[in-house]
């Protein structure tokens, strides 16, 4: 596997490289097409040049020496963004006049004598456009004795009226060029095709790959020569080391499996009997033998486990113990539960029964008060159960109903909800608390006509929530401090008589919505006090 992994990383660099450099050709060959359109253009007012000087043998007059010396130049003009390829560029008009650019460096008798030997009807056929490549025979450089072979681009320049020769550009490619790009590879060997398939380039040339096995290719097309580069490299060559280092490690590897067997042979034995002994405990503790213990003897780790055990199977005892006197108290507290329902049902029943008998007799008054009474008595019994608020309220028209009785006094009850807040879940009786503080202690001493006021709407996707009176009120004193020790009631444990009023309102919020339960005391217009609550996510608590 890390063979495979290795071999596939190395394909993908390889492929990478190769296509670098596919790229750089291309590049160096497409600013050489490029630079001979540019020179050969009929359209410049340099083809005048060209044309004049197609016949010249020998720079005879000064208007030929110019002629040549512009042509020099222009060379060095259209052909200098190929100064990094060192290309040796030169220009052979129809009587076989060479002019060179400023930095031709071949040697003038070797490149004649290697154009001398270029087949006429060879350049003939070459077309006008774009280039031909032709692939020379090493030619000397100047002052020195060292010799190149190059790789040129052919750009016949013909009359474009008559189709006369008017000369050849020659812009030569050195082989040093190719070893310098080829170089950037591994162990590999580089071969560089022409479209004709035929062998252009190959790095290095001491061998080759073609004879190897297993050896595995890359390759990449240069578009605007119609060249392909292919790149062979030995999969033996990158897995030789990986192989020589795997094999290393695994003698090593193996030897230590061996001394780490032979030593757990002698420590598995020695840690068999007790370890032994211990399973079988846990299999007598487990089969219902409850008194069973691990023998402990010596300090080893095994005695500190078997001692550790021993005060497990301890405690697993004394939860059983605990659990068996739980189950018995929860049973005798449901029985007690189930005893305690008689009482309260036997009250309803009879209640029911006077309602019944009062109905009969005409007295329409006293069963309906009966009957807020039983609404009330039912509430309490599922007090720990949620209702809706519309449900909530109506058990508010029977607590008012009954407190009139008691209290002699006549109170109007105003409930306004909003239709999508009918539905919502509130905790059970959690608004009689607030109607019972308006009753007692606002309507002590009041003058006019009692009155109390619910209402529900939701603001900003939040259920807003006031109930508010027309009695005597509180100053701004009180209302501040009551609103604290309300507050501080949901972060502090509450007292027993802490347990009621609007205290319990609040906590019991806070506990069906959460702490984000906002809660405000303040008077109102009408002389009285109104108490507010706001809290969120009341989409989630409107889900039936």
């Amino acid at each position: 596997m890390v063979k495979n992994m290795v071999i596939d990383k190395v394909h993908d660099t390889n492929q990478s490289v190769v296509n670098v450099i596919s790229s750089d050709l291309n590049k160096n060959v497409e600013d050489i097409i490029y630079a001979s359109y540019l020179f050969s253009n009929k359209d410049s007012s340099f083809y005048n040049d060209l044309f004049s000087f197609k016949d010249v043998q020998k720079l005879s007059t000064s208007l030929d020496y110019f002629t040549s010396k512009r042509i020099s130049e222009y060379l060095d003009i259209a052909f200098s963004k190929t100064s990094g390829l060192n290309a040796q560029v030169f220009y052979v008009n129809k009587s076989n006049f060479v002019s060179y650019a400023t930095n031709n460096s071949l040697d003038y008798t070797d490149l004649t004598r290697w154009l001398s030997q270029v087949n006429p009807s060879e350049l003939n056929n070459i077309p006008t456009s774009p280039v031909q490549w032709l692939k020379s025979k090493r030619i000397k450089q100047v002052y020195t004795n060292v010799s190149e072979s190059y790789y040129f681009a052919v750009k016949v320049i013909r009359n474009a009226d008559n189709g006369e020769l008017i000369g050849t550009l020659y812009v030569g490619i050195p082989a040093e060029y190719f070893d310098h790009s080829f170089a950037r590879s591994g162990s590999g060997q580089f071969q560089l095709y022409n479209s004709e398939g035929e062998l252009i380039y190959s790095y290095p040339k001491e061998h080759s790959l073609l004879e190897r096995m297993s050896e595995l290719e890359v390759q990449s097309t240069i578009p605007r020569a119609g060249w392909r580069l292919v790149y062979q490299f030995s999969s033996k060559e990158i897995t030789a080391e990986i192989s020589k280092v795997f094999s290393f490690y695994a003698i090593i590897l193996s030897l230590c499996i061996l001394l780490f067997l032979i030593i757990s042979f002698f420590i598995a034995k020695t840690l068999h009997t007790p370890l032994n002994k211990l399973r079988n405990t846990a299999e007598q503790f487990g089969g219902g033998n409850r008194l069973v213990r691990f023998q402990v003897s010596g300090k080893d780790e095994v005695s500190v486990l078997g001692g550790a055990f021993n005060h497990m199977l301890d405690q697993i005892n004394l939860l059983i113990t605990e659990v068996e006197q739980e189950q018995e108290e929860k049973r005798i507290i449901e029985l007690d539960a189930l005893f305690s329902q008689i009482r309260p049902h036997f009250l309803l029943n009879t209640l029911n029964s006077i309602k019944c008998n009062l109905v009969t007799e005409g007295d329409s008054v006293n069963s309906r008060q009966i009957d807020a009474l039983m609404s009330l008595l039912r509430a309490y019994m599922r007090v720990n159960e949620r209702c809706t608020l519309l449900q909530e309220c109506k058990l508010l028209g029977d607590y008012i109903e009954i407190m009139q009785m008691r209290n002699d006094i006549s109170v109007q009850l105003d409930i306004h909800i909003e239709k999508e807040l009918e539905d919502m879940e509130v905790p059970r009786l959690w608004l009689q608390p607030l109607v019972e503080n308006s009753i007692v202690h606002g309507f002590a001493d009041i003058s006019v006509q009692a009155a109390i006021w619910v209402s529900a709407e939701k603001q900003k996707g939040q259920c807003r929530i006031e109930v508010k009176d027309n009695g005597t009120g509180m100053n701004e004193t009180e209302m501040n401090e009551l609103l604290r020790r309300v507050l501080q009631s949901g972060l502090e444990p509450q007292a027993s008589n802490q347990r009621i009023g609007l205290a319990n309102v609040y906590n019991r919020l806070r506990l069906t919505y959460g702490k984000d339960v906002k809660m405000d005391i303040r008077s109102n217009e009408l002389g009285g006090t109104s108490v507010i609550f706001i809290f969120k996510n009341i989409d989630s608590t409107m889900e039936r």
